[in-house]
């Protein structure tokens, strides 16, 4: 079945990783899909079958336009969504113990968050990776989207 969660470290804090649920995660691939698909189009699955980093994929096989095109058209409620249940799924280990990043109400339930763009847009990644990473398992894309989800923050 797979890791459970996963823990991370962003800007020096260390942060848990779980799992989305099943109907959740089953959405949010969706989404996620319709907005890397134009990236993969005329991509030659041969060429990213053993890739380990996405530099080592011909800059002219992947349509990153395409894909920033479909990004900018994401609705700020889709996006909202997806970060909310990114965020819903990520905990702070701190010395009382882990402490999630979201309150109920949707407010940050630990320090210093509110304000700290490339933390919060880290965990999302990192949700988003270690959520949807099994999804190419197996396939010629394993290496490419993990690649993408290898880059440094």
């Amino acid at each position: 079945m797979g890791e459970k969660y996963k823990d991370v470290e962003i800007n020096g804090r260390k942060f848990r990783i779980r799992k989305f649920s099943a109907r959740d995660g089953s959405y949010i691939l969706i989404k996620v899909m319709s907005i890397l698909a134009p990236m993969f189009q005329g991509l030659d699955l041969n060429q990213v079958q053993n890739v380990k980093d996405v530099s080592d994929v011909a800059s002219n096989g992947l349509d990153v336009f395409g894909m920033i095109a479909k990004l900018i058209t994401l609705s700020e409620s889709d996006f909202n969504y997806i970060q909310e249940k990114c965020l819903r799924v990520c905990s702070e280990h701190l010395p009382s113990g882990f402490v999630p990043v979201l309150n109920d109400n949707g407010s940050f339930g630990v320090l210093n968050l509110e304000d700290d763009t490339v933390t919060v847009l880290a965990l999302t990644a990192h949700a988003l990776i270690f959520n949807l990473q099994s999804f190419f398992a197996g396939s010629p894309l394993q290496g490419l989207v993990g690649g993408l989800l290898a880059t440094p923050q």
